[in-house]
């Protein structure tokens, strides 16, 4: 027999000043109120496609301007001017072998990196028109152009041609490009509706590891910290240097933490509270490190707080009172003193988490790199909201964002040789959406 408690859903702002620009759902609410932080001026996005594919670029514009299906376009949504000679076309190169990934990617590559060798100006973003390729490959379409565009401190944005070729899916997904283009250009579509969260700050821990596919050894590390309140908005992420042993790497670990918590502290009015995130994959011995630097740094902050957030498959629950026996969105059940499992998604929105499981997360609170005091419910309620701000999509699943950036700044950066220089111009961008 275990306890329970249920927490509140937080709604929706759309506006830093006016309370009242507020709503339950995340559509409704920007359609109706427009974003809670706008772009300014007219963005330039510059389309990159193959030869043949002019009908698939131009039904992706036509989407953003003029809106598909429930979304009515960027400039009526997310109130971004979008016009003709806002898109760029970069085009003129063949793909003669369009299921190679490999050799689709060089042709990408050496078309943009052409294009900006005869362009000074760059545009605001690219949108890059591709095949689907598999996640795990190191060298496809989606991996070339976004490393070759980030070692310029360039955005992009991907999208395949089967996706768009695909009407009922692009028609859904239109909406949610749209939202990952307006967040990477740096608009804020919503804030979780949380009092006091100016002072509250989330660091979430990450790293990213290359392994040698003979001999499975680990050959490369990166250390790197997202920085967020805990209303969801993003403040800036910290990447360290390349390491290739495990000792430099710890090292470099620690001066990243380092670096994050005091650009927190000076980009911050009143810092009341810090709490580190960590993922699955960090162990004790990292966690004690990082804590010997929240030590160093404590005359800067008043509270800062331990805990690891883990997606954890083998722990379920079942309600008894729901009729399918799944547990209502932010159901807290607790396993232990100090260990809690927390729905994030419930019985009550089914149609988000239809074909696979409800999303839930282990969450454990730690000090000196063991197990500490139970978490407060404030650190708890943190997770929880943090989970209702993924700007990726309007549907996303319900993962708290401290951790997901964590996965998708680590999915980038096996496929990109990249280095601290090469994201400082994108440090308070959202590069890796």
């Amino acid at each position: 027999m275990f306890t329970y408690t249920v927490l509140n859903k937080a709604g929706f702002r759309f506006s830093p000043t006016n309370p009242a620009a507020s709503h339950d759902d995340r559509l409704r609410g920007i359609t109706r109120f427009g974003p809670f932080k706008r772009i300014e001026g007219a963005p330039q996005l510059a389309f990159v496609f193959p030869t043949g594919y002019r009908d698939a670029a131009n039904a992706l514009y036509l989407a953003l301007r003029n809106g598909i299906g429930l979304f009515k376009g960027l400039p009526s949504v997310f109130k971004v001017q979008l016009e003709r000679d806002q898109a760029i076309p970069i085009t003129g190169f063949a793909l003669p072998h369009p299921h190679n990934h490999h050799d689709c990617a060089k042709r990408y590559r050496d078309a943009i990196q052409t294009w900006m060798a005869g362009h000074e100006q760059k545009p605001d973003i690219f949108v890059t028109l591709h095949p689907k390729s598999m996640a795990w490959e190191d060298d496809s379409e989606y991996a070339a152009t976004k490393a070759t565009l980030l070692k310029e401190g360039l955005l992009s944005q991907n999208v395949t041609f089967e996706l768009i070729q695909n009407s009922a899916q692009f028609e859904w997904a239109a909406a949610n490009i749209a939202l990952a283009l307006f967040a990477k250009l740096g608009g804020i579509p919503w804030a979780v509706d949380r009092p006091n969260a100016d002072g509250e700050i989330v660091i979430g821990m990450g790293r990213s590891e290359t392994v040698d596919i003979a001999t499975r050894e680990r050959k490369r590390f990166i250390a790197f910290a997202t920085c967020l309140q805990t209303n969801g908005l993003y403040k800036f992420s910290t990447l360290g240097k390349v390491c290739t042993d495990k000792e430099a790497y710890v090292a470099e670990l620690e001066n990243t933490l380092r670096i994050t918590l005091r650009r927190a502290h000076e980009t911050s009015v009143e810092v009341r509270m810090v709490v580190l995130h960590f993922p699955k994959e960090f162990s004790r011995d990292e966690m004690k490190r990082c804590r010997r630097v929240v030590e160093e740094e404590q005359a800067r902050f008043p509270r800062v707080e331990f805990v690891k957030v883990t997606d954890e498959e083998r722990f379920f629950a079942l309600d008894d009172e729901s009729p399918d026996q799944v547990p209502r969105r932010g159901t807290c059940i607790r396993l232990s003193g100090r260990d809690f499992l927390l729905y994030t998604e419930g019985s009550e929105e089914r149609q988000t988490w239809v074909n696979r499981p409800p999303s839930a997360v282990r969450i454990r609170h730690y000090r000196d790199g063991e197990e500490g005091d139970r978490p407060s419910k404030e650190v708890i309620g943190q997770v929880f909201d943090l989970s209702l701000s993924n700007w990726r999509a309007f549907n996303a699943r319900g993962y708290p964002v401290s951790i997901l950036y964590s996965t998708l700044i680590s999915r980038i950066l096996r496929h990109a040789d990249l280095t601290s220089d090469h994201t400082e111009s994108l440090r308070e961008r959202m590069w890796f959406l």
